[in-house]
């Protein structure tokens, strides 16, 4: 059977798309979906930053709330909050860090993850072949790496097949009686192609075009886009204690919020103002609040690592925002729900929506946003969706005031009976650019 050079360049084409889009063709067994989305955190036989998995579904079973489990991974934060699963507030007291939801893994996939946590043998080793080979086999075992090998062997099978089609084809017309050309490279076997075919070479180059551009542009959009980051921190200060078993206002401390373009971070002074008589914590001890009462004996700066970090050309003001006379927001908005973390991190956006299900979202008046965090679409989106009061303070009653001189505008703002941020000027360039 002979094959068409054009079949040829059609696996060629195949096989950048499946470059392209390979992830669509990993395999999604319980190795696969527990290594791409719980362990970061969690061991299924050791426990990490969060607990081991091996036995949690016979847990929650023996507790009566094996069909809650599914709920617990795709949207902790709202099983907790609805108060129906006793365990789901056991481990979420105990926990030191926030469980990031998974809302969309399936039950099925849920079920994998607990069933290969289940059956895990961890392997027995030396501690010296443990630490040496851990990367290794992180690396050998990810299927894109050998999905890319075996693209690369079939391209090479074909240009070899396509060069024996070639040689096959030469000797047929020797036999024949044709004549027959000088050696012709792969190459120029390819132009001469293009060239009788230039409608489908054209197609072609523009598909490949299309694929590499929108990928390069998916990735050049995550550019400085980060959710769930948390860094370390010199100092292990718990929001989650402080926030939130204790209560503490979050301008209490981050006292500029009011009146400056930043919230600033407490200095140690402010720190002590508390841990002059507070000298020991519920669970450090005297260690972390001792780094404090080093600094200022030692009169040395303690470094924070930053968690939040807008671009350069980006303005953007707590003052405006937080301020009652001016946004009155409340700063879950934009952190999310900051008395459920440790040390300080970037929420996520389903963290946020989550929240603003919630009764006491809804209080706060937290908006439902579905782009990323700190990104221009978020900010866009939320000046679009967030309603002003324009009774709410000084700020907004000038502008109603002004608003009065000229009814026409007036009208054309009030027909939805609501006022956003956008039909303000919130989307003009100049309020949040350089």
């Amino acid at each position: 059977m002979r094959i068409s050079f054009k079949a040829y360049l059609t696996y060629i084409f195949l096989s950048v798309a499946l470059i392209i889009n390979s992830d669509y063709f990993y395999s999604q067994d319980g190795e696969q979906l527990f290594k791409s989305n719980c362990s970061a955190c969690h061991h299924p036989v050791k426990n990490s930053m969060g607990p081991k998995l091996q036995g949690v579904a016979e847990k929650w079973n023996k507790a009566e709330e094996g069909e809650l489990l599914y709920e617990w991974v795709k949207d902790p934060n709202a099983l907790y909050v609805s108060g129906k699963s006793e365990l789901a507030k056991e481990v979420w007291d105990f926990s030191q860090a926030q469980m990031t939801p998974f809302g969309h893994l399936s039950n099925e996939e849920i079920d994998a993850i607990l069933t290969y946590a289940d059956n895990f043998v961890a392997p027995v080793a030396s501690e010296e072949e443990s630490t040496s080979s851990s990367e290794g086999v992180n690396k050998g075992s990810n299927t894109k790496y050998w999905l890319t090998l075996v693209i690369i062997i079939l391209l090479f099978v074909v240009i070899s097949a396509a060069k024996a089609r070639k040689t096959l084809s030469n000797v047929i017309k020797e036999r024949e009686g044709d004549m027959v050309p000088s050696d012709v490279s792969f190459l120029n076997m390819t132009r001469e192609w293009m060239a009788k075919n230039w409608a489908i070479s054209i197609m072609l180059a523009a598909v490949v075009a299309l694929g590499i551009s929108s990928e390069g542009m998916v990735r050049l959009m995550q550019v400085g886009v980060f959710q769930d980051y948390q860094p370390s921190q010199p100092i292990a200060f718990s929001h989650k204690l402080h926030a939130g078993k204790m209560e503490i206002e979050c301008k209490n401390c981050h006292h500029s919020a009011n009146k400056s373009k930043h919230a600033g971070i407490p200095s140690a002074n402010v720190c002590m103002v508390c841990h002059t008589l507070v000298k020991e914590g519920t669970k450090t001890g005297k260690t972390e609040i001792a780094k404090i009462t080093d600094a200022i004996d030692n009169n040395k700066p303690i470094v924070w690592n930053k968690v939040h970090n807008l671009p350069d050309h980006v303005f953007f003001s707590h003052s405006q925002h937080v301020h009652k006379n001016t946004g009155s927001i409340d700063c879950r908005q934009c952190h999310g729900e900051v008395e459920t973390y440790t040390t300080g991190r970037i929420s996520t956006t389903e963290e946020i929506n989550a929240y603003a299900k919630t009764d006491e979202g809804k209080e706060k008046g937290i908006v439902k946003l579905t782009k990323p965090i700190l990104t221009m679409g978020w900010c866009i989106e939320c000046h679009n969706k967030k309603e002003i009061d324009l009774t709410s303070g000084g700020y907004y009653q000038e502008i109603h005031n002004r608003m009065k001189n000229d009814t026409n505008f007036m009208n054309s703002i009030l027909k939805d009976d609501k006022v956003t941020v956008e039909e303000l000027g919130g989307w003009e360039c100049g309020k949040c650019h350089y």
